[in-house]
């Protein structure tokens, strides 16, 4: 499996990411189909840890409900993308943020969808926006300076 670097820089997570071959066609894949629709597109998102890396095997996009150029309703990716199969979920931003780049960090929207997602689940999560076709943002609660804490341990 061919490993792609993912940009990461979030206060909390100090992991690094890396897309398996597969996910990164299908994160490519979530992107231009975002973009050809002008509307933010959702996945479940499929990792394993191991010490500070996060390592992303699998992307499964979801269908579009209630999606617009700013946002997608977060209900069906909460109730969908849990454990086991699934550790979070990615999302796109494409709306224009700047002249020319969309928002390249999760908007309070995101931070509340995420938070249902740990509420639902019970579990750390692995989370990522892509914000173009090269780059993207990720977290993953539990992941601090290489240790894994223990779920819920908030």
């Amino acid at each position: 499996m061919r490993l792609l670097p993912a940009q990461t820089s979030a206060p909390l997570s100090r992991a690094s990411f890396q897309f398996g071959q597969d996910a990164g066609h299908a994160l490519r894949e979530m992107w231009q189909k975002s973009l050809a629709a002008r509307e933010e597109r959702v996945a479940c998102l499929a990792s394993f840890i191991r010490n500070d890396t996060v390592f992303v095997t699998d992307i499964a996009l979801l269908e579009p409900e209630g999606a617009d150029s700013m946002g997608i309703s977060a209900t069906r990716s909460v109730e969908e993308c849990g454990p086991p199969r699934w550790s979070g979920t990615v999302h796109t931003h494409i709306a224009l943020y700047t002249d020319d780049l969309p928002s390249t960090r999760f908007s309070g929207q995101d931070r509340i969808a995420m938070r249902l997602w740990y509420d639902r689940w019970k579990s750390d999560g692995v989370f990522c926006l892509i914000y173009s076709v090269r780059d993207a943002h990720c977290e993953a609660d539990g992941v601090v300076g290489g240790m894994r804490r223990k779920a819920g341990s908030r």
